[in-house]
């Protein structure tokens, strides 16, 4: 399995989004000073359950699909770098020049991540609200049966070194959230 990758420096979270978002509907993380986010973005567009997502405020962000991932960092007042990552080299973004030497996985793993909270209420939009007494409430794009737990799964793309023959986990690449199976959310 080879994972491929490309980067653009000096460009906005708005740009990264309309010309390297996955394709379709994928998940959104972002991050600012005062706030968490997670959105559903379609064709490059954000959205949250009830209200928007303040991308100029967003310091780091991760797009992802099954497919595809995009990352990325805030390095000076709104411009910084993005990242996309890939099995598919034919789905990296033309405008992303610089491409990486891809990854080539002796082995992958599957990871998950378990998010605080239950499901509280499903929405008919395809959201769920998890919430917990120390966190609060957070809708989610995923849609969670009533009192489940949800995880965010990801794929973990093991290498070996040349030189001495260690395997290692090379990159981890986020892809969708799900309901968590029975003994993910003790």
């Amino acid at each position: 399995m080879m994972l491929f990758s490309a980067a653009r420096d000096g460009v906005t979270l708005d740009w990264a989004l309309r010309h390297a978002a996955p394709p379709g509907t994928s998940i959104g993380l972002f991050q600012t000073p005062r706030r968490y986010y997670v959105a559903r973005v379609d064709d490059g567009r954000v959205s949250l359950r009830d209200g928007s997502v303040p991308l100029e405020e967003v310091f780091d962000a991760r797009v992802f699909s099954d497919d595809v991932e995009l990352r990325w960092l805030n390095i000076d007042d709104g411009h910084g770098r993005a990242v996309t990552l890939t099995e598919d080299a034919a789905a990296l973004p033309e405008q992303f020049e610089e491409r990486h030497e891809p990854i080539r996985a002796v082995d992958v793993l599957r990871g998950e991540y378990l998010l605080w909270g239950r499901a509280a209420a499903h929405h008919d939009t395809g959201w769920t609200t998890l919430t917990s007494a120390r966190i609060g409430a957070l809708d989610v794009p995923a849609t969670v049966p009533a009192g489940e737990r949800a995880v965010l799964v990801t794929r973990e793309y093991v290498a070996r070194d040349p030189e001495h023959g260690n395997a290692y986990v090379a990159e981890e690449r986020l892809l969708h959230l799900e309901t968590a199976r029975p003994g993910d959310a003790s």
